[in-house]
Order: C-alpha cells, then structure tokens, then sequence
C-alpha cells in the first residue's frame, strides 16, 4: 500500500489578466481593459445583465451563471457608463455535487479611486502591466491548475452562446496572482477521530504544548453540542507550525469537523465520518498570502503537515485500508508521488516543559511552594487574592513570579500557570508526594525520564536542544543508552536538511568536550529519522 493523497476542500485566490507577453515572442497588443469591456458588452447588451447556461466542460455538465455587481470604484472621466461606479462582473460555475467555482472580474488602472473619490490602491500598482483584470476566486473541490482553465472554458461558451467570437489572447492565461486561503483534507472514520480529538489525543496535547511557545498566537475550540466531534479546531500562526515541522511557515488551522447537521446521516453514508483538514491562510502567516507560482508548494506543505498529524496520532496514511471514507470529491486513492513524514515533535516539546519544570521546582522556596499549590487548585487569580489566600505580600508574589518565570504569568495582576498542562502536571506532583518538594523534583525527573545530573553538561546538553534530541540513559546494567532525534536528516549533501554523519560526529565531539569517554556513548542506540524513514544506527558506526 502506498500513502493516500488528499483532496482540496476550498480556497480562495487572486489571478491577474493583462497585456503581457504570457511567454510569447511578441508583446500582447491589446489595451488593459479591452477583456473588461468585451465582457460588460457581452453582459448587457447580449444577454440584457443575467444569463443562465447549461453546458459541458471538459466532460463534465455544468451550469454557468453570468451577472454583476456595483464595485467599489468610481470611473474615470473619459468611461462613459450610466453609474457612479464600475461594474464587478461575475460568474459562477455549479459542476458535479459540490464542485464550483465563483469568479469576480473586476477592472484595474492607475491611480483609482474609491467610490468618495479618494485614490486608493491595488495589486496593479505592484504590477506590470499596470492594468487589466483582477479576479477573485473561490474554488470548491477544484484543484487550484484547473481554476484558470475553468473560467477561460466558461467565458467561451458565454461568447459562443451568444454567436461573438471573442480574442483569445485575453485569457490565455494569468500573468500573476496570490494564494490567501487553501483547505486540504482527508475523511477518516469516527473511530480513528478519538485519536485525534479525544482527551489527551493528539490535538488536545498540541494545543496545550503550542500555547507554551513564545511567540505564537493561536486558539483550541470545540463544539460537540449536536454531536461528539461536531467541530474542534486548533487555528496557529507560522511560529506554531514551525514548531511542528522546522521547515513549515504556513499559519492557519488543523480541524476536524462533520456536516452541519451530523444527526442525519447514518454510519454507511460517507458524511457520518469527520473530514480532517489543514488549511492556510495569509491572515494567519507571516508575510500574508502565497505567490500564485508558489502554489505546489503551498500544497505540499499541507498535505505533508496533514499526514504528518495522523501519523503522529497512529493513524495509518497509506491508501487501501480501513482507515479513510471515500466521497464524492476525496477518492482515498494512493498518491504517485508522496510527501515527506515528520517525526512527531511532540515528546521534544513536552521534555523541554517538563525540564523548565524541574528546574523551577527544584529552586523553589517554601512561599513559592505554598503560592504554586495554591494555583494548582483553582487555575489562577489575583495577586491581591493570592496574596491574602496565602499570607504572603505582593513583592513576595512577584518575586515567585520571576522565579517561576516560564511556569507561572502575570496578565494585569491575573496570575496563572502558562498552561493548563503545566498546571495538571504540578497539582498532580503535589498531590502525589504531600508537599515535599524533593520528592516532587524526584518525581518531575521520573516523568521526563532523564538523569536530573545530565544538566551540569554544557556541550552535550547544547547539541541536544540543537537537534531536538533525548538521551535516555539505561535503566540496568546490560542494557544501552538510547539517543531519540527528532530533527529530520538527510544523506544527501546540498539540502536543507542536516546531514547524518555530520550530525552524529558532533554528538561524540560535544560528549568528550564535557569530559566523558566517547566509549560511554559508543554502544548507545540511535533513533532518527533520515529522508523521511526512521531508521536505528549504533553511535560508533559513525566515529
């Protein structure tokens, strides 16, 4: 079996249409606007503003609708038209079930104004030419290559409908565009969703880890009101997704959602079963919207953050099992060509919490305790409240607070854990050891699962956050350390990806700069994932 290729859910994007020389010889020779009033004329004076057609494209019957709006923009002097603004033309393409696609064409020219009569700006004064047509696009079920061919095929049938020849350099083909919002998905069955969005599945514990990363910005909402998993959503900046996967920059969302109305359908209906998606959008992510030729890379990127998650969840990617729920649009097939899997970032996440943790508690003095219990128990609370809850005075407040810097916040004197797992975590050790606190770091050291002595290493420990890597040393005598990467490597040289070997030797070097024998190293299990496959080395194969 090979891995299972997504499906476009919607998108939104913006194609630009002018007199370039769209990889001819020649200069197109035609004036900017010429397809905008082609169009108008065809509109109004062939079809009398409205038209309805039932039509084929491309094999598929389709019905086209063709109308306008007022726009936003006043013409100029020399445009005689009978409004006070430019008309937005607009067609609408209705394919098989829910595949269609709204266009909204509407003219570009310098120094426009707004319908006051202020000037304003658009994409064309970025551009050249410098006028033409800006369309708006909103695709469904439409892979983005074919959204330019589709209104090309439908503003030819208008023409052909209404006996006009029309010139075909006009829509030969965009010379530009931007991408601001793209969904991918796959529909997988309600059962394997637990894994997804059930308590301590994979959403709920990235939620809780992304919330804890400085510099992000993001929200976890949930409504299971009609029905469990109705829709959870973790939307995320391009921070958060480059703590999920290094070399991702997309902000937007990771979602789970059924239909409207979830009640109406039954188990052997396709739409009983969750769509799981990732979407983009520009609003979301530094430096806004994709240019229009970068396309297949936003694309990749999704579906490579999409299966990614599932993975991470255990739940199968490859096409043919049991997992996926075919659809009218979502054919759960194999894809040729598949995209990379990235290691699950989540372990390496919570060990640097738990870490900043054990430090904390291990430093905490008995007023810091008696303020980080009483936290525990009610999530958070006024450093006036807090102060008199415990009886201790505000300086000392503040004082924990910088201690604690990295477990508690203070926002307008509203005290609280950084996280909610933060908080579980602690009440947890609390209650565990009845408040003594060199149990609990015992017990903070237990959960990472690492020597609590490994931090006086400075090299070493500096190559592990480097790379995003564990030592777990053995638990007896005969057994051998174990060193998890989670950084993805490579074998190839000239890539973005850090190569193995050189990787690995740095690890023997930072571990003798530290005044250990690299035999102690040596025997030690390599975990890592290289070019997209886990694979298990010996440390001293590569020294």
């Amino acid at each position: 079996m090979t891995q299972v290729v997504p499906q476009i859910h919607e998108a939104r994007c913006w194609l630009y249409y002018g007199p370039t020389d769209q990889g001819q010889s020649e200069f197109v020779d035609y004036d900017g606007l010429d397809p905008y009033w082609t169009l108008s004329d065809l509109l109004i004076n062939e079809f009398d503003g409205f038209r309805e057609l039932d039509t084929e494209i491309n094999g598929e019957a389709v019905t086209i609708r063709f109308t306008y709006s007022k726009s936003g923009f006043t013409p100029r002097p020399t445009e005689r038209i009978n409004s006070d603004r430019l008309y937005e033309l607009e067609i609408n393409i209705q394919g098989r079930g829910e595949r269609k696609c709204n266009y909204n064409l509407s003219p570009r020219h310098p120094k426009m104004r707004d319908s006051d009569g202020d000037l304003t700006t658009t994409a064309f004064d970025h551009t050249e030419p410098d006028e033409g047509l800006a369309v708006d696009c909103q695709p469904s079920n439409i892979p983005l290559d074919d959204v330019p061919d589709l209104l090309t095929r439908a503003i030819f049938e208008l023409a052909d409908d209404a006996g006009i020849g029309l010139y075909h350099g006009y829509f030969d083909a965009p010379f530009g565009g931007r991408v601001t919002a793209l969904e991918r998905y796959v529909r997988i069955t309600r059962s394997m969703n637990e894994k997804l969005i059930g308590t301590g599945g994979v959403m709920d514990r990235l939620a809780m880890l992304l919330s804890d990363t400085a510099g992000t910005k993001g929200m976890h909402k949930w409504d299971n009101e009609k029905e469990r998993g109705h829709h959870h959503v973790i939307r995320h900046g391009s921070k958060s997704a480059s703590q999920l996967v290094s070399q991702h920059r997309l902000g937007g969302q990771l979602k789970s959602y059924l239909p409207e109305h979830p009640a109406e359908f039954e188990p052997d209906d396709p739409l009983y079963h969750p769509k799981v998606g990732t979407k983009f959008v520009g609003g979301r992510t530094d430096g806004g919207s994709v240019d229009w030729a970068d396309r297949h890379d936003l694309v990749q990127e999704l579906d490579e953050r999409l299966l990614s998650i599932l993975s991470w969840a255990d739940i199968p990617v490859e096409a043919g099992g049991t997992t996926f729920v075919a659809d009218d649009h979502f054919g759960a097939h194999a894809v040729a060509d598949p995209v990379p899997l990235h290691s699950d970032p989540l372990p390496r996440l919570e060990a640097q919490q738990e870490h900043l943790l054990l430090t904390c508690l291990r430093d905490m003095t008995p007023a810091d305790e008696d303020i980080v219990e009483t936290l525990t128990a009610d999530g958070g609370t006024h450093a006036r409240d807090l102060s008199e809850d415990t009886g201790l005075s505000l300086s000392t407040i503040y004082r924990c607070l910088d201690r604690m810097d990295g477990v508690l916040t203070s926002d307008n004197g509203h005290v609280r854990f950084v996280t909610e797992r933060l908080r579980r975590e602690v009440r947890a050790i609390f209650e565990s050891v009845e408040h003594q606190i060199e149990t609990a770091a015992d017990r903070v050291a237990e959960i990472v699962d690492q020597d609590v002595r490994q931090s006086a290493s400075a090299a070493f420990d500096r190559w592990l956050a480097k790379y995003g890597a564990e030592l777990e040393p053995p638990e007896s005598d005969g057994e051998r350390s174990v060193v998890r990467i989670d950084t993805v490597l490579s074998r190839i040289k000239y890539t973005q990806r850090p190569m193995l070997e050189t990787v690995l030797d740095e690890m023997g070097t930072a571990w003798q700069q530290d005044g250990r024998s690299v035999d102690q190293l040596a025997d030690a299990i390599v975990k890592v994932t290289v070019d997209g496959s886990r694979e298990e080395h010996t440390a001293k194969t590569f020294w």
